[in-house]
């Protein structure tokens, strides 16, 4: 787009910023006027002191990494959190959560020792290593040889004086052995939970930078397709970078103080990069139609703001809120993930409101388009004449769009939910070769043992009840009784970690072990698995709850209207109910996974639900709020609304798809670059956007709100009275 007052040469007449302000009277602008203006005017100041606050936070920012854990995935107060502390207390010698270094050889370990005995040696002063265990003077009830004897465990326990140090040491500790020359015949991998999350921290770390490549060059070719001029695509970019150096430092401030998950810093990042696209087309794209409408830098800011920068507002909220609610999941990685994406939405949507105001302004007019190389009319054209279809045949539209979502959300009706084991991690890292060598060995349920911490006397009552269990392999006490009167029961189940049975046998073991042994507790792997599966399916209502609501009063105070804050609400819940189905069909039945370079679990990981939902919904609020205060805008200038609705999303069209292409590839190269969970959550929420921004957007929203007509905008009045306004006109 162009200045109308220059038709020849946008370029050539170019308009101070200061000219245009003789005739305002800034005292009763819109508050989000003021705040454009404000920062049009005072554009040096504020980007240098964006600048300071870049600079200042590039140092946390960059070493964030050494102040977050890698731990964190259990739940808060549960029983198996409670069994894990008793033995750390009092059973230390149990190794419940040593790391296994798995040796296997041609030949059995009691012809040829030379391996084991090598390794026990050289692990005792190895880097983590607290204790090593010497398999080979251990009785064989301590079942650490196989029953061919060609495969010996050796249990190390790991350095830490907290659980943030238990990964740290597993890696040292995995590239350790990885350096040892053994002898001909004989391999060793380090295996166990801390290596496991250890060798998954790392392969979520080196996915990181991996996606930071491979979304780089299409994300800024779209980008200069999107702005149509090479200063305008590199808008976000800049917001991007000064978001997430302020989000970083406060997150590398944060984990000074408490602990903080690495997991933050994915999310951060892939979410914080995503929205500031948004934004940034949004407001860039408003602020070229005021400057075309004959406006001034300062007016056209002004406004631009009042508009756009107030749909931004409202969207950053949104999303915010949406991700509030998975604080009340007691679980450290979960809030640290919510938390590193709040910081980046707040920091980001700040840098849209204030640093990219004053940059428009300061740029001039070299961030509009020529009339010639205006994309944007052409587009408009385009996506009028498709909501007009729409328009025309509504039932019609509304029954194709609503029956291809709900058809692709039914698979979600059979999700079954589970938390992943060692297979998490791929093929060739130490962690997952070692549970294969383990398992094949010592049989499926050997790498994840349940234990029973018990009164010592009631300690073979616990025995029998598991040994009469079709689901347990062997059950035995391992622990003489501590100064507490209690000893350890260590129950092996005939299941994985990660198998439904594992979750059921769990459930009995604590109800029949319960009712004859009441001060018995039921711990473990599989039953922090289980715990953590529990509590996330438990606060799911809540929270999902939580979020419906929070969002309906939102969406009824920002629209003023009861019709479309229902009908948002079901749409949102339409379009998260077809990604359900989506990661159904993909993470649990497998289909398309090979594609995707993973193995498929057979289930969806019990975290999803929650966190797709808040995510979900959180997003699919953004392209709702921009479209949704778009068609009330017109609404407001024009009280018609078949018009307000075919101009709305006209007017939205290019920028939204723009959007969400750029979205679409910034998710899916965080999704197919990491391990299975990040897998999840990228594809997935890429599908969610692509559904927004085409069925949703395309079908849905032009004609239910086409069959409701003047009933859309349907307020009950003593409700109408009560309710601040907002408004989107100017």
């Amino acid at each position: 787009m162009t200045i109308s007052a220059d038709p020849p040469d946008a370029h050539s007449a170019p308009v101070h910023p200061e000219h245009d302000l003789a005739h305002l009277d800034t005292a009763h602008q819109p508050w989000f006027a003021r705040l454009g203006r404000f920062a049009g005017r005072r554009r040096r100041p504020v980007m240098l002191v964006w600048l300071l606050v870049a600079l200042l936070a590039a140092p946390l920012a960059l070493t964030v990494g050494n102040a977050l854990s890698g731990a964190g995935w259990e739940a808060g107060g549960s029983i198996s959190v409670e069994v894990r502390d008793e033995l750390r207390r009092d059973f230390p010698q149990v190794g419940a959560e040593s790391a296994v270094v798995v040796v296997q050889q041609d030949t059995p370990a009691s012809e040829d020792p030379a391996a084991v005995e090598q390794l026990v040696g050289q692990l005792a002063t190895a880097p983590g290593a607290a204790q090593v265990v010497d398999p080979l003077t251990m009785a064989p009830e301590a079942g650490l040889v196989s029953p061919d004897g060609r495969t010996v465990l050796i249990p190390v326990d790991l350095w830490a004086e907290e659980d943030a140090d238990r990964p740290e040491s597993a890696g040292e500790l995995i590239s350790f052995v990885d350096d040892v020359e053994l002898p001909a015949g004989a391999t060793a991998e380090v295996t166990g939970e801390w290596a496991v999350w250890s060798d998954f921290n790392q392969a979520n770390e080196e996915a990181l930078h991996f996606a930071e490549l491979l979304s780089g060059v299409p994300t800024v070719i779209l980008l200069i397709v999107a702005f149509g001029a090479l200063i305008a695509a590199g808008l976000p970019l800049v917001l991007a970078i000064a978001g997430m150096a302020v989000s970083f430092a406060i997150l590398h401030l944060v984990g000074l103080g408490t602990p903080t998950s690495v997991w933050s810093m994915n999310f951060s990042m892939m979410i914080g990069l995503a929205v500031g696209i948004d934004y940034s087309l949004f407001i860039v794209s408003r602020y070229r139609e005021e400057r075309e409408d004959g406006k001034g830098p300062i007016e056209g800011i002004g406004a631009t703001l009042n508009t756009a920068g107030k749909a931004v507002f409202l969207s950053a909220l949104a999303v915010v809120l949406s991700l509030a609610a998975i604080f009340l999941v007691p679980v450290m990685v979960f809030r640290s993930m919510a938390l590193g994406m709040i910081l980046s939405v707040v920091a980001v949507a700040l840098a849209s409101l204030t640093l990219l105001p004053a940059v428009l302004v300061a740029l001039g007019d070299r961030v509009l388009v020529k009339k010639e190389k205006d994309h944007d009319r052409g587009a408009e054209g385009r996506w009028a004449r498709w909501t007009g279809k729409a328009l025309r045949r509504p039932g019609l539209t509304l029954a194709i769009g609503l029956g291809l979502l709900l058809a692709l959300a039914a698979p979600a009706l059979g999700m079954q939910l589970g938390m992943p084991g060692a297979r998490v991690v791929d093929e060739g890292r130490s962690s997952r070769d070692g549970y294969e060598m383990l398992v094949e060995a010592f049989g499926p349920g050997a790498a994840a043992p349940i234990f029973v911490t018990v009164p010592a006397e009631q300690a073979l009552d616990v025995v029998a009840i598991a040994q009469a269990d079709g689901g347990v392999m062997d059950a035995r006490v391992v622990a003489e009784p501590a100064a507490s009167g209690r000893t350890v029961v260590r129950i092996t189940p005939t299941t994985p970690v990660d198998d439904q049975a594992t979750m059921d046998l769990v459930t009995r073991m604590r109800e029949q072990v319960g009712d004859a042994v009441p001060e018995a507790l039921v711990g473990g792997p599989a039953s922090q698995n289980h715990d953590l599966t529990n509590v996330l399916i438990g606060r799911a209502p809540f929270a999902i709850g939580l979020i419906m609501v929070v969002a309906f009063f939102m969406l009824l105070i920002v629209f003023r209207s009861l019709t479309i804050a229902l009908m948002s609400i079901l749409l949102n819940l339409v379009s998260v109910a077809a990604s359900f189905g989506f990661a159904t069909i993909v993470f649990q039945h497998g289909v398309g996974a090979g594609l995707l370079g993973i193995e498929h679990q057979g289930f969806v990981d019990a975290w999803a639900p929650l966190f797709f939902f808040a995510l979900l919904f959180g997003l699919s609020m953004d392209y709702n709020l921009f479209l949704l205060a778009a068609i009330r805008e017109r609404y407001e200038d024009t009280e018609d609304t078949q018009r307000a609705i075919r101009d709305g999303i006209a007017r939205t069209g290019r920028p939204i798809t723009n959007a969400a292409i750029i979205m679409i590839v910034v998710f899916l190269a965080f999704g197919v670059t990491g391990p299975i969970p990040p897998t999840e959550l990228g594809v997935t929420l890429a599908l969610a956007v692509l559904l927004d921004a085409t069925v949703i957007r395309m079908m849905l929203v032009p004609s239910v709100m086409g069959l409701l007509g003047d009933r859309n905008w349907w307020l009950p009045g003593w409700l109408d009275r009560r309710l601040p306004r907002v408004e989107f006109s100017h």
